[in-house]
């Protein structure tokens, strides 16, 4: 594999239950939230949403769809894990760059956040990506959540990326 131009943030997850806990909590958070509140939305307990953030469950396909709906979000947006990422960021390289929603100073807050290796600035790298898109004007449910998801991973370029992918998402097909 050809090296890529920008620098992928390794966040270890040695499991899909494990990526689908991140991803799930950093698209709750992004959304600002609760437990409960989610629970009541995807109609299942708020004890299914805790043993799914936590790890600890192996949820049914319907149940994460009826998660990513509770959420405005395609599934797929769930189970995305770093492999998937950096396909997608390493397939975008090839294409001309689009404007960046994302200064220096904030890619560079983001990759503090993350140097750290704590799961609290982890969830600070995120709410940062999600927010620099929605300042962008991205306002797509998906839009915050891609892009947080991906500054956890790329911070910058990946931030741009899941703003781009998560708004395409959000149009309708024709």
């Amino acid at each position: 594999m050809a090296p890529t131009q920008f620098e992928i943030q390794r966040i270890p997850c040695r499991s899909s239950a494990g990526q689908l806990a991140r991803n799930l909590v950093i698209a709750r958070q992004v959304l600002g939230i609760t437990q409960q509140q989610l629970a009541a939305r995807a109609d299942v307990s708020r004890a299914t949403i805790a043993q799914i953030e936590s790890g600890i469950s192996d949820p049914r396909l319907s149940t994460i769809a009826d998660l990513a709906a509770a959420l405005g979000i395609p599934p797929i947006v769930l189970q995305l894990g770093e492999r998937e990422c950096r396909a997608l960021l390493e397939f975008s390289s090839g294409s001309a760059e689009k404007k960046s929603v994302v200064q220096p100073r904030d890619e560079q807050l983001m990759r503090l956040f993350l140097a750290s290796g704590s799961v609290r600035d982890l969830h600070r790298a995120a709410q940062h990506g999600a927010d620099l898109a929605r300042a962008a004007g991205d306002d797509a449910p998906a839009a915050a959540t891609l892009a947080a998801i991906f500054s956890t991973i790329a911070p910058g370029h990946g931030t741009a990326l899941g703003a781009a992918l998560g708004n395409s998402l959000h149009k309708p097909v024709n």
